[in-house]
């Protein structure tokens, strides 16, 4: 499914104020929104991912990848800093929505895919130094990813990599102060229970580094970082971290609700809206030390 010029991948509709991928909606691929509002949280959260790491794009001992497929490249913050950077790589990347990006690099070559389809045969055995991987789980089926995960192995290069980052996404208390009453927890149960319908597995992130070993790859490494949301962390960089958090996942906290919550769960606009705001709310809540686990 690579026809980039078909017009069913660039339809929209409008539910709820927010604006959705049509072709994702009617298939079940990925149920958030495609709205400016989305794009900036995006972007917000690739600042966050950069301060966070250091400005490291990849962590990998990879001098210059020469080969690089992004997978789910969303607004293309990493995939547009990477072809600069390697100026002189190749760089194939994918998403199953056509953003109207600013930039698009002579080096990157920008396809239309549902990562839920197999990579073979379109996309060769043994050709990518660097494969990337972020934040896809909302758009990957449950019972795809041990393949998926295979798909990418195959494709690596000898001495290639593959970098995967997802989020646990269960917010989580360093304080132990976070309980059933809080929005927040209630906003846990719900997306738990819309994406075991959606057969989605938000966990996965727990599950990688035993599928890379799966698919029969070595030299594993795997970081568990708790991204605080909100200043309560004593270090200076991790307070920017979690200032920075407090707006981006209370964005997230709307965009990844709206249409699960309301088609999948039966909820009303007015009930998501009421359980988000909350939420938002606690967010600000230094005593919590909220955190979600990445």
């Amino acid at each position: 499914m690579t026809d980039t010029t078909a017009e069913v991948y660039f339809e929209q509709e409008d539910f709820w104020d927010r604006s959705y991928q049509k072709y994702s909606l009617d298939n079940r691929i990925y149920c958030l929104p495609v709205d400016e509002e989305e794009e900036e949280r995006l972007d917000q959260q690739h600042r966050i991912f950069t301060l966070l790491f250091d400005d490291e794009l990849f962590f990998p001992p990879i001098e210059y990848p020469r080969r690089i497929l992004d997978c789910g490249y969303g607004q293309a913050s990493w995939t547009n800093a990477m072809a600069e950077m390697y100026y002189e790589s190749r760089i194939d990347a994918l998403d199953i929505f056509p953003a109207d990006l600013a930039e698009r690099p002579d080096n990157v070559d920008f396809q239309i895919w549902d990562l839920n389809h197999s990579l073979a045969p379109t996309f060769s055995s043994n050709t990518y130094d660097l494969i990337h991987s972020r934040c896809v789980a909302p758009g990957i089926r449950r019972d795809r990813w041990r393949r998926y995960v295979r798909d990418l192995a195959r494709l690596l290069r000898r001495n290639g990599w593959v970098q995967l980052v997802e989020y646990y996404y269960i917010i989580q208390s360093d304080s132990g102060r976070l309980t059933d009453e809080h929005a927040l927890r209630q906003w846990d149960t719900a997306y738990r229970a819309s994406m075991d319908g959606l057969n989605r597995e938000p966990r996965v992130g727990r599950n990688l580094a035993a599928m890379l070993r799966s698919a029969g790859l070595s030299d594993i490494q795997e970081r568990t970082i708790h991204v605080p949301i909100g200043g309560w962390q004593a270090d200076t960089k991790m307070q920017a971290v979690g200032m920075a958090n407090i707006e981006n996942i209370g964005a997230m906290l709307e965009a990844h609700a709206l249409w699960p919550f309301i088609a999948h769960l039966g909820w009303t606009k007015e009930h998501v809206n009421y359980i988000v705001e909350r939420a938002k709310v606690e967010l600000e809540d230094l005593s919590l030390r909220l955190y979600i686990p990445l």
